[in-house]
């Protein structure tokens, strides 16, 4: 008999109803203000069914239907999707007894650390989040200028778990004399675990905590900032659900004006690096959003994780970079696409670093 759960980590769903061949659900919004689009959820017992999952007001499908994987590790997309954006269908497989679907490639914080074990690099715990999630940090290098990378602000995003991978994979391999990384992948780790949107959540999300210090994570990130030997810090994103920029990567300029150029000049380094790398997704520096375009309004500069940062004594350059859940044709989003981007940013990095003299 067909079973729906979401008992796993990142499972988001409300179960309207079960058929044997279909399925109603959509998003959990719990602390969400406002609607938003995760979902995730496990199917078992459908071996050998064609089942038809269905939105009943929404449509949170993506255009390459739900991301499909059998051991929350290795993601690829159903090409299943329907009814504009709202169903996606899948055939199960006679031996298919355990799959799971979601709006997005998943990064499962097991996958973090069998990447720091893969690359010798020890996974420290510097705090716990408010529910008692770990929330992990590694450091590679022994440089004495402070590369930061953050992720999951919104704990939904998680495109820019696979970039963090691909920085430090090339980092291993090429280091950048006189920086070491710090990784911070998961600044809302409980919400990661539990399969929270993150984004607008109740009284503010992480990423528009950087004025009040509600969450661990946030405090951690400021904590490490202080320290004052961060010289470049890259916050990573995914942006709304899909559509006109969303579909794109982008640089998004914050508040901090006198930076306005290096966003520039770190764009036109990146755009080069990513057309080096053919399995890497498309960037190209004219999808970048400037203070006063679309959503960017700019809004305190102590807010965002971005901006804050770029505020600091001794911090060069900072800003967040959207990586797109689902691109488009000919620049579609998987799992080897971002590692490589990500890459592809850490060259960059490493360009930009060398151009400035901060090695």
């Amino acid at each position: 008999m067909l079973k729906v759960t979401t008992d796993f980590c990142g499972g988001n769903a409300v179960i309207h109803s079960v058929t044997e061949d279909t399925v109603v659900f959509e998003p959990d919004l719990r602390d969400t203000e406002g609607p938003w689009f995760y979902w995730a959820f496990c199917i078992r017992g459908a071996q050998g069914k064609t089942v038809r999952f269905t939105q009943p007001n929404s449509r949170w499908v993506g255009y390459f239907g739900a991301a499909v994987s059998h051991d929350l590790y290795h993601w690829a997309w159903s090409n299943t999707a329907e009814n504009n954006y709202a169903d996606f269908t899948y055939h199960f497989g006679e031996d298919e007894d355990c799959v799971y679907f979601a709006h997005n490639l998943l990064y499962h914080p097991s996958r973090f650390h069998r990447l720091c074990e893969r690359l010798s690099v020890s996974v420290n715990i510097p705090v716990m989040d408010r529910m008692g999630t770990p929330i992990p940090a590694a450091v590679l290098g022994d440089g004495a200028n402070n590369i930061l990378l953050t992720a999951r602000h919104h704990c939904c995003e998680a495109t820019g778990d696979y970039i963090i991978e691909g920085i430090l994979e090339e980092f291993a391999v090429n280091p950048i004399p006189g920086c070491r990384i710090t990784a911070v992948p998961f600044v809302d780790a409980d919400g990661v675990v539990h399969g929270d949107q993150g984004k607008n959540r109740r009284p503010h999300d992480h990423n528009r905590d950087y004025a009040d210090d509600l969450y661990p994570g946030v405090r951690y990130v400021k904590e490490l900032v202080g320290k004052g030997d961060v010289v470049c810090a890259f916050d990573l994103h995914s942006p709304w659900h899909f559509g006109g920029s969303n579909d794109k990567l982008f640089i998004v300029h914050n508040s901090n004006a006198h930076l306005t150029d290096e966003f520039i000049r770190f764009g036109q380094i990146l755009e080069e690096e990513m057309a080096k790398d053919p399995i890497a997704m498309r960037y190209e520096t004219k999808n970048d959003m400037p203070i006063g375009v679309s959503w960017n309004q700019g809004g305190s500069i102590n807010k965002s994780c971005g901006a804050w940062c770029g505020s600091q004594a001794g911090v060069k350059i900072a800003f967040s970079f959207e990586t797109t859940y689902f691109g488009e044709d000919g620049n579609i989003v998987s799992q080897e696409r971002l590692v490589h981007s990500g890459r592809c940013f850490c060259r960059a990095i490493a360009r930009y670093i060398k151009e400035k003299g901060l090695e």
